[in-house]
Formats: structure tokens, sequence, C-alpha cells
């Protein structure tokens, strides 16, 4: 038997367990094939690794050649890398600057605003005129007690004047009575000031036309008297232009301007003779 037969034969037996109709027979077969696959390339390999690591012309590095009759390209062992050059800084340059002088800390000016906000009412230094309208008397009773002043009116000539004190005094023994009638409203805070209310000196205090309305409230100001009767009393009001509202009754000799009324009795006595009337 040749030895191209023996092959075939085998060829054909591995066929015949390779696709066998077993699975058991075909799983041997194809482990076997593995197993001595397996055995040849750990036997191969080591032996071809040992002789290549110890062949000389391994080592050396290869010379590639090109049949160019006009240049011939060579490779060097190893790249060299040229060595980047190494980046200096140069510091910026100092810069002197002059010294700053700190100012010491000193306190702001206060705004003539907010310095008069601070400071009390007072008359201004120079006094504008009023227009004031007050009756130069009035007739009442000989017998009466009491009495409402008629309405006055009063306006100062100068545009800028803001606040106005108005100021009322009269005989010993009368007394004012503003706003509401039989209780002191006398009041200290705020832009409407009075003082003296039912005593004999009063003062109101606010924006001109505001103190005006309120020496005319509640149907004006009351007159009464402890003793005796008002007929041939007088009173004196006096208007005192001011930088703010205040309330202080010696400002009231700042005035340039007021006027005087006078309470006269009305003339009724037993000689009045009335008209005849005929009876029927």
């Amino acid at each position: 038997m040749s030895v191209e037969e023996l092959i075939d034969r085998l060829k054909y037996r591995f066929n015949d367990y390779w696709y066998s109709e077993k699975r058991s027979v075909k799983l041997l077969a194809r482990a076997l094939a593995f197993a001595l696959f397996a055995a040849v390339i750990s036997t191969i390999a080591p032996t071809l690794a040992d002789e290549l690591s110890s062949d000389p012309q391994m080592l050396e590095p290869v010379m590639q050649t090109t049949d160019s009759s006009t240049s011939t390209i060579t490779i060097a062992d190893t790249a060299t890398a040229t060595p980047s050059a190494t980046p200096t800084f140069t510091p910026d340059p100092v810069v002197s600057r002059p010294a700053v002088a700190v100012p010491s800390e000193s306190p702001l000016p206060e705004s003539s605003d907010s310095a008069t906000a601070d400071q009390p009412g007072a008359p201004l230094e120079v006094q504008p005129k009023y227009i004031v309208k007050v009756p130069s008397s009035g007739a009442i009773d000989p017998r009466a007690t009491s009495y409402f002043l008629p309405h006055i009116y009063a306006a100062s000539m100068d545009p800028d004047t803001q606040y106005s004190m108005i100021c009322v005094s009269g005989t010993s023994g009368t007394r004012f009575d503003a706003l509401q009638k039989g209780v002191p409203n006398n009041t200290t805070e705020g832009n409407e000031l009075i003082a003296g209310d039912q005593t004999g000196m009063l003062v109101i205090s606010a924006e001109t036309n505001r103190a005006v309305n309120l020496f005319n409230s509640f149907n004006g100001l009351f007159l009464t008297t402890w003793g005796g009767g008002l007929s041939g009393r007088s009173l004196t009001v006096r208007i005192v232009a001011v930088s703010k509202p205040v309330v202080n009754p010696e400002f009231c000799s700042a005035a340039k301007s007021g006027a005087v009324m006078t309470l006269r009795p009305l003339g009724l006595d037993l000689s009045t003779v009335k008209g005849g009337g005929v009876l029927k």
C-alpha cells in the first residue's frame, strides 16, 4: 500500500468521524482534531521564536535600497528628536508709581436743607408785608360774655413766604377758644401747631393759608370772659413769617403786620324808642 492510498483512507475515515450522524462521535473527532492542532502549534511556536531571537540578522537594521539611478534612501537606526528650545520668560518691567496721598477723613459739609430741617423754627430776618383783613369793630350785647369772631383773611405779599404764625392776644380777662369748642386743642408736633388754646394768648402756626383756615374753623374764633361783659374789650391779631411751624409767644413781637379789633356795645338803653304800631 502506498503512502498516497494511506493518506486517502485516513482522509475518508476522518470525514466519516467529522460528519458522523452520531453526535458523540462527531464531537469526539472534532475534539481530537483541535487537540492535535494545539499540540503542533505549542511545539513549533517556541522553537521558531528561539531561532528568530538568536539570529544576529534580526538585530541589525534593515537597509532598504531602490534601483534608482538618482538617489539612495537609508533608514537610520533610531530617530533622534531635535531638542526643542527651552522657552524663556522675560519679567515685566517694574513700573514705579508715585504714592497717592490719602486725605484724612473729615465729615462732609451738611447741606443747607438738612441744616434748616434740624433747626427749630424762627422768625425770618426780613419780615414780609401781609394783607390782613380783620373787622375794626364788632357790635355785641353789653351783657354778652361770649362772642364768635368774624372770619379773617391774611396773605403774604412775598410769594416765597411759606409758613406763618398767627398771634392773638386781648384785654385782661379774655379767653380764646379755637377749633373744637370747649376742648383745649393744643398740639406741638407736626406741621400744624396750636398753643394757648382757651387762654388769653393764642398762637397758631402752619402754612399761611392753613393757619388762616384753622383760625376760622368751627364757626370762627370764640371769645369768652371770666367777669363782666365783653363790651369795650379789644383784641390784637399779629402775623409773623417763620422758617417752619413754631408756636413761641416770644416771636410775636417780630410781627410787622397785624390788626386790632374792638368790641363795642349795641346802642340799646331805656330811651330807645321803637316805631309805633296799630293794634287791631
